[in-house]
């Protein structure tokens, strides 16, 4: 179910999403526990749902460009079982929230904007700008939101539309981002398979710069406002050592820095941001206020420990600096 693909990458900003919302609200984390573990278990059917529609449909694009495809050799019964098993799970939420019109309708959008995506005879993955919206809104904006109005729901409060409003550009924008940034970087792959998306449309310029000049922009504006929302100087703190350890690995590994297009030796702008230092320093600052919120950010810690990485990361640099600084 290609686990290793979302479960730190795109689980973790959900999980800084309403971390967040729990912090504007002021109210513990971890009085919103079982709303936190439902948004957990709700979301792996659907992010395992996804990786097999996109196994079974692209089989024969993988093939042709020489990928490797985890259903290449498999029985379609085994492929049909997980489908019915993902569907089931995630048709179980549904009920549980049957009483709510709108949670179950943000979940299922997540699941027919894929649905639509990878599945003939859609396959909006080959249609250029749609596939682009697809993915952007069912892998960041549809979960993220789902992520916010459960802990507005858990914490018995009214949705606050400036903030849901701004998390939500903040999701698609960033969506927007990496959907294009991968199509950039499977762009042989996809010509020798003859997948027609969106950056197989258009040249790699126009794309780079649809993601640098138009999503981005949106994506920093409504991270500024959402930061302005949460009144607490953790996140922004969180935000100004990142771009000390950015400078760092540039200066120091002479890494480069982009936005879309990728380069040798590259980091993606604020993605580590999003994914390792924001949803730590929310928690911090939530153990602060409340101590028991430690307990969250110790469970955290242990969920999502593969980004961990990029923290013991930050160390090692300031040791390649200090070597550097003795050699001169």
């Amino acid at each position: 179910m290609r686990a290793k693909e979302w479960w730190e990458f795109k689980l973790a900003p959900i999980f800084a999403a309403f971390y967040a919302t729990a912090l504007t609200l002021q109210v513990p984390v971890s009085s919103l526990w079982v709303a936190a573990l439902t948004l957990l278990l709700a979301l792996v059917p659907g992010a395992a749902y996804v990786s097999v529609i996109n196994d079974l449909t692209d089989r024969e694009e993988d093939l042709a460009a020489g990928k490797r495809n985890r259903f290449a050799d498999g029985s379609r019964g085994l492929a049909a079982a997980l489908v019915a098993i993902t569907v089931a799970a995630g048709l179980a939420f549904c009920f549980l929230w049957r009483r709510d019109v709108v949670l179950p309708s943000v979940y299922l959008a997540a699941w027919l904007v894929f649905s639509l995506y990878s599945l003939p005879p859609f396959r909006w993955k080959t249609r250029g700008i749609l596939g682009v919206l697809c993915d952007a809104s069912g892998a960041h904006l549809f979960p993220t939101l789902l992520a916010v109005l459960l802990a507005f729901r858990a914490a018995d409060r009214p949705v606050n539309v400036p903030w849901i409003v701004a998390v939500g550009v903040w999701a698609f924008a960033n969506g927007i981002r990496g959907i294009l940034w991968h199509q950039l970087t499977d762009l042989e792959n996809d010509r020798h398979a003859g997948v027609r998306t969106f950056a197989q449309r258009h040249a790699p310029l126009f794309t780079a710069r649809l993601g640098t000049f138009v999503a981005f922009p949106f994506e920093l504006a409504a991270l500024a406002a959402m930061l302005w929302q949460m009144r607490s100087a953790g996140p922004v703190v969180a935000l100004a050592l990142y771009f000390v350890f950015v400078a760092l690995r540039v200066w120091v590994r002479r890494m480069s820095v982009i936005i879309v297009a990728p380069k040798p030796r590259y980091l993606i702008a604020l993605h580590e941001y999003y994914d390792t230092w924001l949803p730590i320093a929310l928690l911090i600052a939530a153990s602060l206020r409340f101590p028991y919120d430690a307990i969250v950010l110790a469970i955290h810690l242990l969920v999502f420990s593969a980004r961990t990485r990029a923290l013991r990361d930050a160390i090692n640099v300031l040791r390649e600096l200090r070597h550097l600084l003795l050699k001169r």
